[in-house]
């Protein structure tokens, strides 16, 4: 079984404002490079949910690597997921950590040129230099028999020490607009079958 991953593709990352329910919110880790890959993940969505019948789960997490969340080891188990194939953001952490995170249990993992962006090109590239040789492919494109879609995204909270800690500005968006998929790809995902 082959999953596509879409690594924190939320509000908080990608939109400096939006606008949920009346209500103006601002995006506090908003990665440069973002808008770049919007469109190109939500073609690959599409690609997916127009070629059948797809899964769809959504794992939170409170950490940039989501394997500290045991639902996510658990569901790809359950599932039967020997490959994933990477998108989202941002290079240097999610996307690399995450990454290395299948590599170290065994998938066969990918990355997407052009759906992963980084807060620092430099870092960025080098992440993916370094993922590169660690036996990740880069790919162009994804193959037309993804069964499982599944959505890695950040829910910190006021007790998350990552946030606090690290050099990320302190916030919580648990519960918040900025925890949501962006709209695009959120749209995309609904008109599966």
């Amino acid at each position: 079984m082959k999953a596509l991953i879409i690594m924190d593709m939320t509000n908080d990352f990608v939109f400096e404002k939006c606008e949920h329910e009346g209500k103006e919110y601002e995006g506090r880790l908003v990665a440069p490079l973002r808008k770049t890959i919007v469109e190109p993940i939500e073609a690959l969505v599409k690609k997916v949910v127009n070629s059948g019948t797809v899964s769809l789960f959504r794992i939170s997490k409170d950490h940039y690597d989501a394997f500290t969340n045991p639902e996510l080891e658990l569901k790809v188990v359950e599932l039967g997921i020997d490959e994933v194939f990477m998108t989202g953001l941002v290079d240097e952490v999610c996307i690399y950590h995450n990454t290395l995170g299948f590599l170290e249990r065994g998938f066969r993992t990918n990355v997407v040129r052009g759906c992963t962006a980084p807060f620092d090109p430099e870092k960025g590239r080098e992440s993916l230099g370094e993922l590169d040789a660690c036996g990740t492919k880069m790919v162009d494109d994804i193959p037309s028999d993804i069964g499982v879609i599944l959505l890695l995204e950040d829910e910190h909270d006021e007790n998350s020490e990552e946030i606090k800690s690290g050099s990320w500005p302190p916030h919580s968006m648990k519960g918040t607009p900025g925890a949501l998929t962006i709209k695009p790809i959120r749209e995309a995902l609904e008109s599966r079958k």
